[in-house]
């Protein structure tokens, strides 16, 4: 049974999750088309937190999944011309913030609670 700390860390990725698939549905089609593998692990890694024997490993591979569609969407935004420089910033400082309160709670879980100041140092947001 986790603990209620792994609970905390499983339900924000599952939070991080839904924030990025829903994201991606409001993409073009065309985009919705090119990134639908990604989008598509992220929604199932969600989905398998639920029943999952190992919630350590399940909520590594989600953040993992959850790292690379952040990083595809930015670059997809990067490579828009109809997206501006502004709003690719402002796309990429949403997906950091929303990465670095789930690389937090992993690190206070592995850690214990004192272990927020690390998280920030550790964090990273999307690439690109």
């Amino acid at each position: 049974m986790p603990t209620p700390r792994e609970l905390v860390a499983t339900l924000l990725g599952v939070r991080v999750a839904r924030t990025l698939y829903g994201r991606w549905r409001r993409l073009s089609a065309k985009e919705r088309d090119r990134l639908g593998p990604l989008a598509d692990d992220v929604r199932e890694r969600a989905l398998d937190l639920r029943g999952t024997t190992d919630p350590q490993t399940a909520g590594r591979e989600l953040q993992e999944a959850n790292q690379k569609l952040a990083d595809a969407m930015v670059e997809s935004a990067e490579a828009n011309p109809d997206v501006s420089e502004a709003e690719v910033l402002r796309l990429r400082e949403d997906l950091t913030q929303e990465l670095e309160r789930l690389v937090e709670a992993d690190i206070a879980v592995s850690r214990g609670p004192t272990a927020r100041a690390s998280a920030r140092e550790a964090s990273t947001g999307p690439r690109g």
